[in-house]
């Protein structure tokens, strides 16, 4: 039986040689589909890149029809319907900043590598356990988590028919879930620490270098919204991105159009009114100072650095190292806002079915995860024995 077509995926070509071992031509690496060989011009040191190339070939090569009208689902390969959601969300994908893109496309190639050459009938227990030996439970169940997304997606616009057939992706057990939550004294001392870091900047004079790390913090408490929600968001209505729009103080949490997974929605939000002035003040900047030394300037995007959106992952975590003892810097990380906003909400007694609705989940996660956190949590067991009726019933009653 021949074998079958793996799909287009990197390979690294090795450095070539003259007779005697001088280096003729570099290492490269090469983009590998059936018998067709394309280079990247990405060197050995420049992965992230050549899976950008990968990107743009797949989104190329399968434009108009990846799967050419076939949608049985025991003929239609998972590289075709990779190709198809990575053609469709092409300005989404465009939109993340370039660490955010490079790591998404980054696990799109490790998916692609397993996964490619077999058919979408083929997701099963056996299949699922293979490609999770060797990896992280944590992180194999994210990739699969994009599989299925992708999948998915390509049922829903009719790419492929599983014909009533549920698929076992053998998912690894979510992991615990982390219930730290920031105390006020802590999100201040964050936010003013990033304040107070500064460098000089060519054309920005004395500039705040974590400006925009303040910035995603007191969005993520004040809004308990998503990391990557916050990073991409725009003050700017524009396409594959988030908009925060002040005039009418609603943060749109999703792209226009944009498809979520039910466990991750991201509804629209009112600001609140204090976060709110600070935005208004963010988008329109401050003037120059007398000396005309220093100022700092409007911006575009809600996480910006000289001009550019940027996230803030790496120097969120050089902040917390600088701010916290290690023990309390390894319990928290930028999720932590989100439990931090939920957990406060609850300790002013706005009821669960607000929260959940705030931050985007159903109230049986908030009631779970974050119940014990409100005033009337088990408050009639409380007013009982308060009230000394537990325990007092009828006087000379008998217990069989």
């Amino acid at each position: 039986m021949p074998r079958r077509h793996k799909g287009p995926h990197l390979i690294l070509r090795k450095a070539r040689r003259d007779k005697d071992g001088r280096i003729t031509h570099q290492a490269v690496w090469i983009i590998k589909d059936g018998d067709t060989q394309r280079s990247t011009g990405c060197g050995v040191d420049d992965r992230a890149g050549a899976e950008v190339e990968l990107h743009n070939y797949l989104v190329g090569k399968h434009a108009e029809d990846p799967t050419g009208g076939e949608t049985d689902a025991a003929k239609v390969l998972i590289a075709d319907l990779i190709a198809f959601y990575l053609t469709s969300k092409a300005d989404w994908i465009a939109a993340k900043d370039d660490g955010k893109k490079r790591e998404f496309l980054s696990e799109i190639e490790c998916l692609n590598g397993f996964w490619g050459n077999k058919t979408v009938s083929e997701v099963n227990e056996k299949t699922s356990r293979e490609y999770q030996k060797g990896k992280k439970p944590n992180v194999v169940r994210k990739k699969l988590e994009i599989l299925r997304s992708i999948i998915n997606f390509g049922e829903f616009k009719g790419k492929v028919d599983k014909g009533g057939r549920r698929l076992d992706y053998a998912m690894p057990p979510k992991p615990k879930s982390r219930i730290h939550f920031y105390s006020r004294g802590e999100v201040a001392r964050l936010v003013w620490s990033a304040y107070r870091k500064k460098h000089k900047a060519e054309g920005f004079g004395e500039y705040l270098a974590s400006v925009h790390i303040a910035r995603f913090i007191l969005t993520a408490v004040y809004t308990g919204t998503r990391s990557e929600r916050i990073e991409e968001a725009s003050f700017v209505k524009e396409a594959g991105r988030p908009w925060l729009d002040l005039d009418s103080g609603i943060y749109y949490r999703k792209a226009d159009g944009e498809q979520t997974p039910t466990n991750k929605r991201a509804d629209p939000v009112r600001i609140p009114k204090p976060l709110l002035m600070h935005m208004r003040r963010w988008q329109k900047g401050m003037p120059s100072c007398a000396d005309g030394k220093s100022r700092r300037p409007g911006t575009t995007y809600l996480t910006e650095y000289q001009g550019r959106p940027v996230g803030v992952r790496k120097g969120f975590q050089t902040l917390k190292a600088t701010v916290f003892e290690e023990n309390r810097a390894k319990e928290v990380n930028r999720h932590t806002f989100r439990h931090t906003c939920a957990t406060w909400l609850m300790q002013a007694g706005v009821s669960v079915a607000l929260v959940a609705r705030y931050l985007s989940t159903t109230e049986k996660i908030i009631e779970e995860v974050y119940g014990h956190h409100h005033p009337d949590f088990q408050a009639e067991a409380d007013h009982a024995f308060s009230r000394g009726k537990a325990g007092r019933g009828k006087e000379g009653r008998k217990v069989a």
